[in-house]
C-alpha cells in the first residue's frame, strides 16, 4: 500500500503550473505572467504595487489573447509582416541587455523560447494594428486645438510648467492625441471580441514573480 502512495504523495509536493484565466478555454499561465513581467512587455506605471502590476499584467495577457485568437480566425497572423528582430532587440533594452535578459529568465526556469512567442504575438497584434486603425486616427485641425486648450494647457499651468505657442509643440500634441485615439479603437475593438468570447479568471496572479 505504501509503495501504491508513494506517487501520488511525490506528486502532491510538485507545484502544478497555475491557470489564471482562461480566453475561450486557452490557458493564460502564471508563467506567461512573470515572463511578461520579466520581458517588461506592459509598462509599469509609478509608484504600481507588485500586486497591481502583476493583474494589470495578466489583463494585458488576457487581451492579447483574444487579438490574437481574432487574428488566428482569420488567418492573419501568418500573413502579417513584422520586424521580430527589432521587437526582440526592444524586449533585451528595456529588460537590461541581453545578459540581464537571460540571467532573469534563468531565475524563473525559462530559456528564451517562450518569451519571443510572447513577444512575436505582440508584434504581429501591433503591426495589425497599425494598419488597420493607424490610417483613421489621424486628428484634425479641430481635435488638436480642443485637446491642447481644455487638457494640455490646464495640466501644464497646475504643474508650474510654461506654456509654450501651440505652433511650436504642435507634432507633439498630435502624436499625443494619435495615440490616445488609437488605444481608444483597440479598447473598442477588444471589448467587442470579449463580448462573444468566454473569458474566465480563476486565480490572481502572485504579487511578485518568484523564482522555480
Amino acid at each position: 500500500m505504501l509503495t501504491l502512495l508513494l506517487p501520488v504523495l511525490f506528486a502532491a509536493a510538485v507545484e502544478v503550473e497555475r491557470v489564471l484565466a482562461l480566453v475561450n478555454n486557452v490557458p493564460v499561465l502564471a508563467s506567461d505572467v512573470e515572463l511578461a513581467e520579466v520581458g517588461a512587455l506592459v509598462p509599469r506605471e509609478p509608484a504600481e504595487s507588485d500586486a497591481d502590476y502583476a493583474r494589470a499584467v495578466l489583463d494585458a495577457l488576457v487581451d492579447l489573447e483574444l487579438r490574437w485568437q481574432d487574428l488566428q480566425a482569420a488567418g492573419i497572423t501568418t500573413r502579417a509582416q513584422v520586424d521580430l528582430d527589432a521587437a526582440w532587440r526592444a524586449t533585451m533594452e528595456r529588460a537590461g541587455g541581453e545578459e540581464a535578459l537571460r540571467e532573469k529568465l534563468a531565475q524563473i526556469g525559462f530559456n528564451e523560447g517562450p518569451l519571443r512567442e510572447l513577444v512575436r504575438r505582440a508584434a504581429v497584434v501591433q503591426s495589425y494594428v497599425a494598419s488597420r486603425f493607424g490610417p483613421f486616427v489621424r486628428p484634425t485641425s479641430q481635435e488638436v486645438e480642443t485637446f491642447w486648450q481644455q487638457e494640455l494647457i490646464p495640466q501644464l499651468k497646475s504643474e508650474g510648467k510654461p506654456v509654450p505657442p501651440l505652433a511650436d509643440v504642435r507634432p507633439k500634441v498630435e502624436a499625443l492625441l494619435r495615440e490616445r485615439k488609437l488605444a481608444a479603437e483597440i479598447d473598442r475593438w477588444t471589448a467587442e471580441l470579449a463580448k462573444r468570447a468566454e473569458v474566465v479568471r480563476y486565480l490572481a496572479p502572485p504579487a511578485a514573480s518568484s523564482s522555480r
